[in-house]
C-alpha cells in the first residue's frame, strides 16, 4: 500500500506531468483536479492521526527523503490542501495551456514536501522544486518579474544551503530531532558555563542566514521586493496559492527555527523587554513589513498590485506574533497564517475573475461591476470585510488575538505597527471597493459576465471558511491549544477568551443582523439623499486644484504620495539593481583581465597559489 504522506506529497506532481503529456482539453483539468483532491482528501482522512506522528521515508542511497506528519504540519498542510485545491479549481477556467498545470501543481508537491519534511536535507529539495516550479510560472507571463524572483530566491536558497551544510558539519544529521536536541544540550551548557558546541559568532551567522531564506519566501521586508510583480505578472487563479500557501512555507521556516534552535538562541543573545533579542528582530521586521506593504498598496493603480503589496504587509503580521515568542502570540501567528490564506487566496480569485472576464486591471479602466457580476462582488464583499479586520469574519478574530499578544507583552512600537497597519488597510479596500465595483460603468464593460462556474465554486469554498471560521472562531483556536498541549485560548464555539479579553463572534453577528435591518427599514422609509460636491473630499478643506484629479479611480492619493516622496525616493529594489550593475561591472573586469583565456595567465595564478601554499606549510 502506498504511504499516505507519499500520495498527499507525489499526487499533484504525477498529475501535472500527466496533463503536461497528454495536453487534451477536458481531460487535463480533470487530471489536474484530482492531483490536487487527492492531498486535500487524505489531509482530511489523517486528521485524528495527525497526533500519533506518522512517518515514511525514501532511502536514495547517499541520504533518505523522509516525512513526518504532526499537529504543526498537519495545520500548515491542511491551509495549503484546502487554497491550493481552490487555486487549481479556478485553474480550470483560467489557465492557458498545460505547461501552467505542470508547474503548478508541481509547486503544490513542493510546497506540501515542505511542510511535510522530517529533516533538513528533505526540506532544502522540496523548498527548491516549490521555488523552481512558481519561478516557471512567472516565467511564463514576464521574464523580468521572473529574473527579480529568480535571483532572490537563489540568495536565499544559498543562505539555506551554507546554513544547513553547517548544521550538518557541526551535528552529523540532518534529522529535526537530533538538531533539536544538539541545540538544546548547548542553550543548557551555556547557561551552566559549559562549553557549546556552536560559538556566538556561528550561532549569529546561522540566525542571519535562515533569516535571509525564510524572509526572501515570506516577502519580508526589505527581502520583500520580488514579490509585487512576481504575484502581479502570473496566472492570478494560481497567485491565490503563490500568495496565500508558497509565502506560508517562509512563515513555516521561521517556526521551525525556533523549534530547532530557538532555544539556543535565546540563552546566547537575552532579551529585549519582554522578547528575546532574535524574536524582536523578526517582529521588528515584521512590523517595517507591515507599514511598507500596506503603504505601497494604498498607492498603486493596478489592483493586482495593490494586492501584491497588501499580501507582503499582512504576512507583516504573522512575522510580529512570531518575533513576540509567547503562546499566545505563535498561536496568533499561525491563527493569521490560516486567516491571510482564506482572504488573500479569495482576494486574488476575484482579481481573476475580474481580469478573466474585463481584461482590465487598473482602477481607471473599471467602475459599476457590481451591477454586472453580483456574485463576484458578494465574494469581494466577504473578502473585503475579513482582510479589513471587520466581525465576525476569521480576519478580525485573529487580528484580535494578535493585537492583544502584542499588547499584553507591553511592547508600544510593535502595537503602534500593527495598529498603523490596519488603519491603512482601510484606505486601500475602500479604494478597492468603490472604484471597481461602484460609480459610473465603462460603455466597453457593459456586456461583462459574471465568474464562470469553476471560479465560482473557488470563491465560495474560501468564502465559506471565512465565513464560518469567523462566526466559530473556537473551531482554530481548538485545533491551536491540541498544537500547544494545553489551553493558551479559552472559550467555546463561538468565544474566544484569553483571560484579559473576551471576543463573543455569535454576539456580534446578531447585533450585527439587527443593525443592518434597522439600516434597511430607515433607507425603505425614505431616507434623505444629498448630492455631494466634487470639491468635498478627504482633503478636509483644501483647497483642489486641477492639478488635483482625486477621483476614485485616478490618483485618488496622489496627496499622500506627495507626503511620502522622500521616503518614496529610498528603494531597496533600486539597491538590489544597483548591486547586480556592480557586480555585472566586477565579471567584466574579471574577465578582461584574469579569466582572459590566456594560458600562461593561468599557468603563473597556479604558481603563486602553490607558492602560498608552500609558505603556510599545506
Amino acid at each position: 500500500m502506498i504511504n499516505e504522506l507519499a500520495l498527499i506529497v507525489f499526487a499533484p506532481l504525477v498529475a501535472g506531468a500527466l496533463a503536461w503529456l497528454l495536453d487534451v482539453k477536458g481531460i487535463k483539468e480533470a487530471i489536474g483536479l484530482i492531483g490536487a483532491a487527492v492531498p486535500l482528501a487524505y489531509t482530511a482522512m489523517l486528521y485524528e492521526r495527525a497526533s500519533e506522528g506518522i512517518s515514511f521515508a525514501v532511502n536514495l542511497g547517499v541520504f533518505d527523503i523522509t516525512f513526518r506528519l504532526g499537529q504543526l504540519n498537519w495545520f500548515f498542510v491542511g491551509i495549503a490542501v484546502l487554497v491550493g485545491f481552490s487555486a487549481v479549481l479556478a485553474l480550470v477556467s483560467t489557465a492557458k495551456d498545460s505547461y501552467e498545470w505542470l508547474f503548478a501543481l508541481m509547486s503544490l508537491s513542493g510546497v506540501l514536501g515542505v511542510f511535510l519534511a522530517a529533516d533538513l536535507m528533505t526540506f532544502f529539495i522540496f523548498w527548491e522544486v516549490m521555488t523552481f516550479a512558481s519561478f516557471m510560472m512567472v516565467l511564463h507571463y514576464n521574464r523580468s518579474a521572473s529574473l527579480k524572483y529568480f535571483l532572490l530566491s537563489v540568495a536565499g536558497a544559498y543562505a539555506m544551503l551554507i546554513a544547513i551544510t553547517f548544521i550538518y558539519a557541526k551535528v552529523g544529521s540532518f534529522d529535526f530531532g537530533a538538531v533539536q536536541t544538539v541545540f538544546a544540550q548547548d542553550a543548557y551548557a551555556k547557561m551552566l558555563g559549559g562549553q557549546a558546541t556552536f560559538s556566538s559568532t556561528e550561532l549569529m551567522a546561522l540566525f542571519g542566514l535562515f533569516l535571509v531564506a525564510f524572509g526572501v519566501k515570506a516577502g519580508m521586508f526589505p527581502l520583500h521586493v520580488w514579490a509585487p510583480d512576481a504575484y502581479s505578472e502570473t496566472n492570478q487563479s494560481y497567485t491565490s496559492m503563490f500568495s496565500g500557501v508558497l509565502s506560508k512555507a517562509g512563515v513555516y521556516g521561521f517556526i521551525l527555527m525556533y523549534i530547532l534552535i530557538g532555544t539556543r538562541l535565546a540563552v546566547e543573545f537575552g532579551a529585549f523587554r519582554s522578547a528575546s533579542k532574535f524574536g524582536y528582530i523578526i517582529a521588528f521586521l515584521g512590523g517595517l513589513t507591515i507599514i511598507v506593504g500596506g503603504l505601497l498598496a494604498a498607492l498603486q493603480e493596478d489592483i493586482r498590485k495593490l494586492f501584491a503589496y497588501s499580501s507582503i504587509s499582512q504576512v507583516g503580521y504573522i512575522l510580529v506574533g512570531i518575533g513576540v515568542g509567547t503562546a499566545l502570540s505563535m498561536q496568533a501567528a499561525l491563527f493569521h497564517a490560516l486567516s491571510h490564506a482564506l482572504f488573500k487566496g479569495l482576494f486574488f480569485l476575484i482579481v481573476a475573475t475580474i481580469v478573466h472576464r474585463t481584461g482590465k486591471t487598473t482602477f481607471a479602466d473599471m467602475g459599476g461591476l457590481a451591477e454586472k457580476m453580483p456574485f463576484t462582488f458578494a465574494m469581494a464583499f466577504v473578502a473585503i470585510l475579513s482582510l479589513a479586520g471587520i466581525p465576525p469574519l476569521v480576519g478580525f478574530a485573529s487580528k484580535w488575538v494578535l493585537f492583544e499578544a502584542v499588547i499584553s507583552q507591553n511592547l508600544p512600537i510593535l502595537g503602534g505597527m500593527v495598529f498603523f497597519g490596519s488603519a491603512i488597510g482601510f484606505v486601500y479596500l475602500i479604494r478597492f471597493t468603490y472604484a471597481v465595483w461602484f460609480g459610473q460603468r465603462p460603455t466597453d464593460l457593459d456586456d461583462t459576465k459574471d465568474a464562470p462556474l469553476p471560479l465560482a465554486i473557488a470563491m465560495t469554498i474560501l468564502a465559506l471558511f471565512n465565513v464560518v471560521l469567523g462566526i466559530a472562531p473556537g473551531l482554530v483556536a481548538k485545533e491551536l491549544n491540541k498544537m500547544f498541549g494545553k489551553e493558551i485560548i479559552g472559550g467555546n464555539l463561538f468565544v474566544l477568551d484569553l483571560g484579559f479579553g473576551k471576543y463573543n463572534a455569535l454576539a456580534i453577528l446578531i447585533y450585527l443582523i439587527a443593525g443592518l435591518i434597522v439600516a434597511a427599514v430607515i433607507y425603505f422609509l425614505g431616507a434623505k439623499v444629498r448630492r455631494v460636491p466634487v470639491t468635498d473630499t478627504y482633503q478636509s478643506g483644501n483647497p483642489v486644484t486641477m492639478d488635483y484629479n482625486l477621483t476614485i479611480r485616478r490618483n485618488f492619493f496622489l496627496p499622500l504620495k506627495e507626503a511620502l516622496a522622500f521616503w518614496l525616493r529610498i528603494s531597496f529594489d533600486r539597491l538590489y539593481r544597483d548591486i547586480g550593475a556592480w557586480v555585472e561591472d566586477l565579471a567584466e573586469v574579471l574577465r578582461n583581465y584574469i579569466y582572459n583565456g590566456n594560458v600562461q595567465s593561468y599557468a603563473w595564478y597556479l604558481l603563486i597559489i602553490l607558492l602560498i601554499l608552500a609558505m603556510w606549510g599545506v
